[in-house]
């Protein structure tokens, strides 16, 4: 009899089987990529199928058993993998769509006596409740203020009540938000980016409301999920601001190594917002390598020009961040209903 799981959660090892190129595109997040086929073998059993199904599992088969055969040489020269694969761990194992890929591994480590279980249905059950948990409501307060306030330091600070979008999705945010990308890696898959949220939220949600900054719709090429969108737009906001030298000193730090060719793409970017004086003095700049007067020039007649406030509920003026998390806190403490 299978043992089946419903759920990722509460388990110390969760196993993707699925090929390394799956994988890659998206997964559970902190699953373990142990392909039974690799990304060669199993295109290639895809093609047989079409042509000769018998022939295609019985090559399958022979494959599979080889890739397990390698895996479980490995686990028992590898400490890592003896730790991995502990009988005192509860494993969690799940390819596609719950079929012959994950129930391959399962027998065997089912046999060995590991406290072994499969996901019902695979990855394709997972996306439709990471579907439906994205759409489920959630408070926020909402961190809303102009660029170099220190939205994304105060986030960053209380990461236990908090969800950094930023961060997971590899971009600032910014027309020269794809910095994040060369610092981070690239940005995830769209689905991988959902993954992570509904993870990270699932994580905290007995600690709500949680902080979270007032992002636009796209981060880089990554959409925010529809519904979540809607609930930190619509939480309590609180307005941050900062004295002018701080602001500078942020994005000094933040951008002080941003390559000539990142610098031009952004420019050209927020050259329509820009007048021709402006925009050519910034270059000069650039030319001069002084960044600090780019980033006064860009604050003042950019990014605070374009930057709308709609509303808010309270305001913080962030000069100390010990006192701006301990107001937070006690906004979160209080019983503000959104």
């Amino acid at each position: 009899m299978i043992n089946y799981a419903l759920d990722y959660k509460n388990f110390d090892v969760v196993i993707d089987v699925r090929s390394p190129n799956e994988y890659e595109h998206s997964h559970i997040p902190n699953a373990l990529n142990f392909p039974v086929l690799n990304d060669l073998e199993f295109k290639q059993i895809g093609t047989l199928y079409h042509q000769d199904s018998i022939k295609a599992k019985i090559l399958g088969a022979s494959l599979v058993c080889k890739n397990i055969s390698l895996l479980l040489e490995q686990v028992s020269s590898e400490e890592s993998l003896r730790q991995t694969f502990s009988y005192k761990n509860k494993i969690l194992i799940y390819c596609a769509r719950g079929g012959q890929r994950s129930q391959s591994l399962y027998e065997v480590l089912k046999n060995l006596g590991l406290q072994v279980f499969k996901l019902k249905n695979g990855y394709k059950s997972y996306r439709q409740n990471v579907l439906i948990n994205l759409k489920k409501p959630h408070s926020f307060i909402t961190l809303c203020g102009p660029t170099g306030c220190g939205k994304s330091e105060i986030i960053q600070s209380c990461p236990n009540f908090s969800l950094d979008l930023e961060d997971i999705a590899h971009h600032y945010g910014s027309s020269f938000g794809s910095l994040a990308t060369l610092k981070l890696g690239k940005q995830p898959t769209q689905k991988m980016f959902e993954n992570i949220i509904e993870f990270e939220l699932s994580k905290k949600q007995d600690k709500q409301p949680l902080i979270i900054e007032a992002e636009s719709k796209k981060l880089g090429n990554l959409v925010i999920p529809k519904d979540l969108f809607y609930h930190y737009q619509n939480g309590f906001f609180v307005l941050i601001t900062a004295p002018m030298e701080d602001r500078i000193k942020r994005i000094v730090k933040l951008y002080q190594h941003i390559n000539h060719t990142l610098f031009s793409s952004a420019m050209q970017k927020i050259k329509p917002y820009l007048s021709n004086a402006i925009f050519n003095e910034v270059l000069q700049l650039w030319d001069k390598k002084e960044i600090e007067k780019i980033a006064e020039v860009l604050i003042e007649k950019y990014y605070d020009k374009v930057y709308k406030i709609n509303h808010y509920n309270f305001h913080i003026h962030h000069t100390s961040l010990e006192n701006t998390l301990q107001s937070l806190d006690e906004i979160r403490s209080s019983s503000l209903k959104f």
